[in-house]
């Protein structure tokens, strides 16, 4: 292969003589690349660290959307009538922990998420308010919940919806992200990362109470 061509080898590997504690170590190539005239040599390999590894478990989170339980419910939501929203179950952490064990070192980061905070949106403009943001509730369990009967902001709809159609109410969930080193999501938080975001919709339907005034 390459027999006569102009050009390189190159070879990634381990650097064993490191004192630091992290391999470098090439994470997109495996055994030789050859590189010919006119295009530039590899870049050294990156050095693997913690924040590398924290990095990819915060790509392979998957976060819950939230479990919206509504009253009155979503099918049969009530003109004028304040929306209460809860969990119907706690929410819990997310971790994802990266590790490595080659080369006679180990390294590994924990990424987390914790649940914050709640926004929901009517979804239509026949609505006041249109949109209520409520903090999480932690329990001594380690959960956290939300159950907005006593909330001072609750979405209320003003009119009807038309016939077969309905409104989508959107819910999205903040996440507070950290990392720390080690294999486990109660180490020392080291340092935030990007907020994640999951999001849940319900389809409402709004109607009116009928009433019989009798004379």
């Amino acid at each position: 292969m390459h027999i006569g061509d102009k050009g390189e080898w190159y070879v990634m590997r381990y650097n064993t003589d490191t004192t630091s504690g992290t391999p470098e170590e090439c994470l997109d190539q495996d055994g030789f690349v050859f590189i010919g005239p006119g295009h530039p040599a590899p870049a050294d390999a990156p050095v693997l660290n913690a924040e590398i590894l924290a990095g990819l478990a915060y790509q392979k989170a998957r976060l819950p959307a939230p479990p919206l339980t509504l009253s009155p419910k979503a099918g049969r939501q009530v003109v004028n009538l304040a929306t209460h929203v809860r969990f119907a179950r706690t929410l819990g952490r997310v971790w994802v922990t990266a590790a490595i064990d080659q080369a006679g070192r180990e390294l590994a980061a924990t990424t987390v998420a914790e649940p914050v905070r709640l926004r929901l949106a009517a979804g239509t403009t026949d609505a006041d308010p249109a949109s209520c943001t409520y903090d999480l509730v932690k329990d001594a369990g380690g959960g956290y919940s939300v159950n907005t009967e006593d909330a001072e902001c609750n979405i209320v709809y003003r009119r009807v919806t038309a016939e077969g159609t309905r409104h989508t109410l959107r819910a999205a969930l903040t996440w507070r992200v950290f990392w720390s080193e080690g294999p486990g999501p109660d180490g020392t938080p080291r340092h935030a990362m990007p907020d994640g975001e999951s999001v849940g919709e319900v389809a409402v339907t709004v109607k009116e109470i009928q009433a019989v005034n009798r004379g």
